[in-house]
């Protein structure tokens, strides 16, 4: 059984080029030869001037979208269009053989279309692109220094090889395949600038609704087989173009406009992935159905829920940038708050700062004692652990465990999951479970009648409350920055603490 190398060319879409055609709103997209020229080479597809994609279009392997005139006239191919602009036609055209016995595809002397110009959407790139894959003549980089005259041999080989391509039926079968698979993604991609709220006083959006009510009408018509693989034909090229895939999914979450302004061979991969976009927010919008996104239709391979572990959701182009934190992240470019550690006094204060250094990504924030809502004072906290939730923020709480009142609230908020995050509570306190009495005592500090020396029969009448008697003597940053590196007994070990543990915390949870 052969494959039909242009299984749809059965499907009408003259329809809707030829509204699109008509459309006020076109006029900006289109390119004319010079132009669409110029963008192959920005997009690193090869050298193109303005007589070559001329004359491709006068053979009929690029299409052209609209095609002027300055009066009326009859051109085999080019149908009409109403128009309260110039004279419009748009190309029908199938590709054309070459002239049995000649040396060149394009007839000699004037033909009918010389009278015309044509305009390209930038989506034509797609034709170019094949061109010079499938016509490309080429050599080794290093055969003319290893062997000139195999120079000739290879040349010759390929010559043979393309003529018998181009004088095939399967040659104009895949150009007119590949010309109908851009007008696919052509007659989509007005969905992406209709709203969906409708405005009636909004003529372009007046039209842009009727022409998605006529879209409907023909993706209910196209064979099942028909969206899935035109799509998955633009992401496998874009992969030849470019095989960056991660790198490629970070540029298509730019801005649209910033993201055509990028060349190179990956701009034009990002153009490709753009025409199989379109097509997938057409069918998505007027079929209620959700498709794969771009990068689950190419050469990569996913595992079930493989893509939510690397992006933070199975869907990433429709995700809120909050949810991509984690992807923007593995790259370095997420630079916002991952990590909020709140402790209760100057001394936590001072030690985990130390530790932590300086981050953008790990803040500490300082309560005062001020966990229960007592007088109003504990509802800043409490909405603070609702906001790092709702921004996918970790809450690291760390306090002292010599209060009831303390223990109780953060356990029901743990039991009621108002906050995202752990809590840990010290018991002892940080100072008197980490410390001995010789550590305290060595940084020194005014702690009261013994001019901050303390024997171990006096611990417990100068520390009544644990460590917050240190605060309340004046425990000072110099003091702070011993104890965060010279714990070595409890649980509480925050010299082995790091920023971007607590960052990791954030992104496992």
């Amino acid at each position: 059984m052969t494959t039909d190398l242009n299984p749809y060319r059965d499907v009408d879409l003259r329809p809707l080029r030829s509204r699109l055609a008509g459309w006020s709103g076109s006029e900006s997209t289109l390119l004319d030869t010079a132009k669409l020229a110029n963008l192959a080479q920005k997009l690193g597809l090869g050298h193109f001037n303005e007589a070559d994609i001329h004359a491709l279009w006068r053979i009929g392997l690029v299409r052209a979208d609209v095609t002027t005139a300055q009066a009326p006239a009859h051109v085999p191919g080019l149908e009409p269009v109403q128009s309260a602009f110039e004279v419009r036609f748009i190309d029908v055209r199938k590709p054309k053989a070459r002239p049995i016995g000649m040396p060149s595809f394009l007839p000699k002397g004037e033909t009918a279309e010389d009278a015309l110009t044509p305009h390209f959407h930038p989506y034509r790139i797609f034709l170019l692109h094949h061109v010079v894959r499938t016509l490309r003549i080429s050599t080794s980089n290093t055969q003319y220094l290893l062997w000139t005259p195999g120079v000739h041999s290879v040349v010759e080989k390929q010559l043979c090889g393309l003529n018998h391509w181009t004088e095939s039926k399967d040659f104009l079968d895949r150009f007119d395949h590949w010309n109908w698979a851009c007008e696919l993604a052509i007659v989509c991609e007005p969905v992406r600038w209709t709203r969906r709220e409708f405005d009636n006083e909004d003529p372009e959006q007046l039209w842009l609704q009727e022409y998605g009510l006529k879209l409907q009408s023909q993706l209910r018509t196209l064979p099942e087989d028909a969206v899935p693989s035109i799509r998955q034909a633009f992401a496998l090229a874009a992969a030849e173009l470019d095989p960056n895939s991660e790198l490629q999914t970070l540029l298509r979450l730019m801005k649209r406009f910033e993201r055509d302004r990028i060349e190179g061979r990956i701009g034009a991969a990002m153009r490709l992935l753009d025409m199989a976009e379109s097509i997938r927010r057409a069918v998505e919008r007027h079929l209620s159905v959700q498709l794969p996104e771009e990068d689950e239709i190419g050469p990569r391979v996913w595992m079930v829920g493989a893509r939510k572990v690397l992006y933070g959701t199975s869907r990433v182009f429709d995700a809120a940038p909050s949810v991509l934190r984690d992807f923007l992240g593995s790259f370095g470019l997420d630079g916002g708050v991952k990590a909020r550690c709140y402790v209760e006094g100057q001394t936590e204060l001072g030690a985990l700062r130390h530790v932590l250094g300086s981050t953008s990504q790990c803040v500490v924030v300082n309560l005062s004692g001020s966990v229960v809502e007592r007088g109003g004072r504990g509802l800043a906290f409490a909405t603070s652990l609702a906001a790092d939730k709702a921004s996918g923020t970790f809450s690291f709480i760390m306090l002292d465990a010599d209060r009831a009142d303390v223990v109780r609230t953060l356990r029901q908020a743990a039991s009621k999951e108002t906050f995202h995050g752990a809590f840990l509570l010290s018991n002892p306190d940080f100072e008197m479970d980490n410390f001995a009495i010789p550590e305290l005592n060595r940084p020194g500090f005014d702690g009261g009648s013994n001019s901050g020396e303390w024997s171990h029969e006096e611990v417990p009448e100068v520390f009544p409350r644990g460590a917050r008697a240190c605060r309340a003597h004046g425990a000072g940053a110099s003091w702070r920055a011993p104890v965060a590196v010279g714990g070595h007994r409890g649980h509480c070990r925050h010299d082995r603490l790091r920023a971007a543990d607590i960052a990791h915390l954030g992104q496992a949870a």
